[in-house]
């Protein structure tokens, strides 16, 4: 009698085991057609937008849209915005759309469309439509995200603080600053070692920030108050994250919020909310009174002392004590990386082109000769070529290089069939604009002769917008241009300047960020004269 065969229960589980790989790669195969169908289908979908509604627009590829080069590292923010542009105008268009990822992008090319978009317009585009949460990311709450209403209230205010005469009372402490700047560049050069100019720029910038707005002395050029420039840097470090900026304009605001995103760590918020409420709490108890930036935002957190629009609007709110802080933190922010920013670029093309850097020293020499040898506000103003300069350097590195606006109603495009749709994303660029053959023949050299008056006159209003345009602009951009022209004339006059050998070559932004920065350093080597 023969024995039934039995297997193993070894044998039975390889046997076995054979069979559950073969099961599991066709259910993973089934699960990703799956995925792939419908990422196909909602591709097909959201990039059908623009061509439903019958604009021109780019072919988007799947999955980026034309953002591609941006996901991939090849190009920043302000660059791939800018590329549209110049594409879009290379085809005649006078406007266009395009995909960021999956979101619908519009780009006005048309100069007079422009124009009607940041100011003829403006109160149909009011907003910039960037990521506000002020109950769990207090310091977001500043006036450059502020919406509607609320902007409008705080915004009205401000431009008390950048008036002439106000400009006028800070060049006594920015003087002070720039001697001490003037010193510490001539303790470099004698070291002979190359210097990384933006860092110690950055420094000068938060000396005469501090002192200008908050009538505070923060001494980092004297390498005091570490802390302060690291807590300044945490900003600019997130811009540097693609995937922040990634998430920030691609997910809408109420999923950010429901997942409690935040723009600022933990400590940044609390330690500037310390920071600003301390100076609050100095002035009160010590009864300072200067009219500047803080005592208007001082008087804004003041019921008592909140006045009516006369726009038929109720008295609004005073502001909180967080509110206050991200006021206070954004003037701080702006004017120390903006101003730095600015002022290393300048001096890199100086760097470059050394002949319009005599010149520039020559005008300099020439009017301070006038005032005996005073940094004055007036002296500043006739320095022609210096704004120049200055105007040149704002065109080719835009340190904000994109203007963002969100329709707030359908607004049918005038002399167009054409209509943009409310809560569109529009991206007017003024790094697009600036590079704008049209406007500026051969973009990519740097020549302040493009500023003379004669030449500013022919072209049209609104293709030089370093600072944006119309009620939205920024409010602080005339101190902002002051101190990068008390900068470059305290270093011009004291160094000549050159490149050093450690600058990569040729230049190139950084790939990440919101902001224009320069990807590396920027060192240079100083001979004083």
């Amino acid at each position: 009698m023969r024995c039934l065969e039995t297997k193993s229960p070894v044998f039975f589980f390889a046997e076995n085991m054979s069979l559950v790989p073969a099961a599991l790669v066709i259910i993973i195969i089934i699960l990703l057609l799956i995925i792939f169908s419908t990422a196909i289908t909602f591709s097909t979908y959201t990039f059908s937008y623009w061509k439903k509604r019958k604009f021109n627009f780019l072919e988007p590829t799947i999955p980026f849209g034309n953002a591609q080069s941006f996901f991939l590292g090849k190009r920043g923010l302000g660059e791939l915005f800018g590329d549209w542009y110049l594409e879009m105008k290379a085809k005649g268009w006078d406007m266009g759309g395009a995909y960021f990822g999956s979101k619908p992008v519009f780009i006005p090319i048309d100069n007079k469309l422009i124009k009607k978009i940041l100011v003829t317009d403006f109160s149909n585009f009011r907003n910039h439509g960037f990521y506000i949460n002020e109950k769990i990311d207090p310091l977001s709450g500043h006036l450059f995200n502020l919406e509607s209403i609320k902007w409008k209230h705080v915004r009205s205010k401000i431009p008390a603080a950048f008036s002439s005469s106000k400009l006028r009372n800070h060049m006594d402490v920015m003087d002070s600053i720039t001697k001490l700047l003037v010193n510490r560049l001539k303790n470099m050069a004698e070291s002979q070692l190359p210097i990384d100019i933006k860092s110690v720029l950055g420094r000068f910038t938060v000396d005469v920030t501090s002192a200008s707005l908050f009538g505070i002395e923060t001494e980092c050029l004297k390498n005091k108050n570490a802390e302060l420039m690291k807590q300044a840097r945490a900003f600019f470090d997130i811009q540097l994250c693609r995937l922040f900026n990634t998430l920030v304009l691609l997910i809408p605001r109420n999923i950010l919020i429901f997942f409690n995103f935040r723009v600022f760590p933990t400590h940044v918020t609390n330690y500037f909310i310390n920071f600003f409420a301390n100076i609050k709490t100095q002035r009160a108890v010590e009864k300072i009174r200067r009219n500047d930036l803080t005592d208007i935002l001082i008087d804004l957190c003041d019921k008592t002392k909140i006045v009516s629009d006369n726009s038929g609007n109720s008295l609004p709110e005073p502001l909180t004590i967080k509110e206050f802080a991200a006021q206070m933190h954004l003037f701080f922010e702006a004017g120390y990386e903006t101003s730095a920013g600015t002022q290393t670029f300048a001096l890199y093309e100086l760097a470059a082109y050394s002949d319009i850097q005599n010149r520039l020293r020559n005008e300099i020499n020439t009017v301070l000769s006038r005032f005996n040898g005073v940094l004055d506000y007036d002296a500043i103003t006739e320095m022609n070529y210096l704004d120049q300069v200055v105007k040149e350097t704002l065109r080719k590195y835009p340190v904000l290089p994109i203007l963002p606006r969100v329709c707030e109603s359908d607004y049918p495009i005038p002399d167009s069939k054409l209509t943009i749709e409310k809560g569109t994303l529009i991206m007017a660029t003024n790094m697009g604009i600036h590079y704008d053959p049209e406007y500026y023949p051969d973009p990519m050299r740097f020549d302040p002769e493009r500023f003379t008056s004669e030449n500013m006159a022919k072209r049209p209003f609104c293709s030089f917008v370093p600072f944006g345009e119309g009620p939205r602009s920024c409010v602080g951009k005339r101190l902002g241009i002051l101190q990068v022209k008390v900068g470059l004339i305290s270093i011009l006059r004291n160094f000549k300047i050159t490149l050093n050998e450690k600058t990569k070559m040729p230049f190139s932004f950084e790939k990440s960020g919101l902001i224009l920065n320069t990807r590396g350093k920027v060192w240079v080597n100083l001979e004083t004269i």
